[in-house]
C-alpha cells in the first residue's frame, strides 16, 4: 500500500517527486493503456508538476535579485574603501584625486538603505558624476580606483539585466508555490495513491509495477520530512 504524502513536504521536494512520478508512469504506462480514469490523474499530476517547477524557478530567481542587489552594495562600499585607502597611502595627486571621490560619494552615502529602483537611480547619477571629464581623467590615472568603478558598474548592469529579466516573466507567470503546492498534494493523496492502491491490488500485474515505484517514491519523501522534523 502506498502510504499518502505527507504535507510538510517542502516545495522543492515535492517538484522532484512529481517529476519522479511522472517519469515512473511514462515508465510503465502499456501496461494500462486506455485507463481513462489514470489518464486524467496523471495528466492532472503533470500540468500541477509544470505550474510547481515553474514557480519554484520564479522564487529562486527572487533570491538572484537580492543577492545581485548585496553584490552592488558591496561593491560600493569596496569603491569608498579603495578611495580612503589612496586617501591613506598615496601620493600628494593621489590624495587629492581620492578626496574628490570620496565628497561625491558622500552624495550618495546610504544608497544601500533605499529601495532597488532608487538605488538604481542614484548608482545613475553616481556614475555620470563619475564621467564628467576632470574627475574622469583623474580616475583613471588611479588603477585600484577604476577597477573599483568598473566592479560597481558590472555590479549594477547584472542586477538590472537580472530584474528586466524577471519583469520579462512576469506577464502571465501564474500562481505562487504554496498554491499550486495544495493541489498538487491534494491531487496525489486524494486521487492518485487511492486509485493505485485499489488497481494494484484488483490488476497487479498491471498496476503492481507503477504502484511499487510509488510507493518507494512517497516513502522516501517521508522519510525526509520525518528526519528534518527532528532536527
Amino acid at each position: 500500500m502506498i502510504q499518502k504524502l505527507n504535507y510538510a513536504i517542502q516545495v522543492g521536494e515535492l517538484g522532484t517527486l512529481a517529476m519522479a512520478i511522472g517519469e515512473r508512469h511514462d515508465e510503465f504506462a502499456a501496461n494500462f493503456a486506455g485507463d481513462k480514469v489514470m489518464d486524467s490523474v496523471i495528466s492532472g499530476e503533470k500540468k500541477e508538476t509544470d505550474a510547481i517547477i515553474t514557480a519554484i524557478k520564479r522564487t529562486k530567481n527572487a533570491s538572484r535579485v537580492d543577492e545581485l542587489d548585496a553584490a552592488r552594495d558591496n561593491a560600493f562600499t569596496a569603491l569608498g574603501d579603495t578611495a580612503k585607502a589612496y586617501l591613506l597611502l598615496g601620493a600628494a595627486a593621489e590624495k587629492e584625486t581620492a578626496r574628490e571621490i570620496l565628497t561625491v560619494l558622500e552624495k550618495y552615502r546610504g544608497i544601500a538603505h533605499l529601495n532597488n529602483a532608487n538605488e538604481s537611480a542614484q548608482l545613475a547619477s553616481l556614475f555620470k558624476d563619475a564621467d564628467a571629464p576632470a574627475l574622469k581623467t583623474k580616475i583613471e590615472a588611479l588603477p585600484n580606483l577604476e577597477a573599483a568603478f568598473a566592479a560597481l558598474r558590472a555590479a549594477e548592469s547584472a542586477f538590472l539585466a537580472e530584474t528586466k529579466a524577471q519583469n520579462d516573466q512576469k506577464i502571465g507567470a501564474g500562481e505562487n508555490a504554496s498554491s499550486v503546492k495544495k493541489r498538487l498534494v491534494s491531487l496525489l493523496n486524494d486521487q492518485l495513491i487511492p486509485y493505485l492502491n485499489v488497481a494494484s491490488v484488483a490488476v497487479p500485474a498491471d498496476y503492481g509495477a507503477f504502484a511499487d515505484a510509488v510507493a518507494v517514491l512517497v516513502q522516501k519523501a517521508n522519510a525526509v520530512v520525518v528526519q528534518r522534523s527532528k532536527k
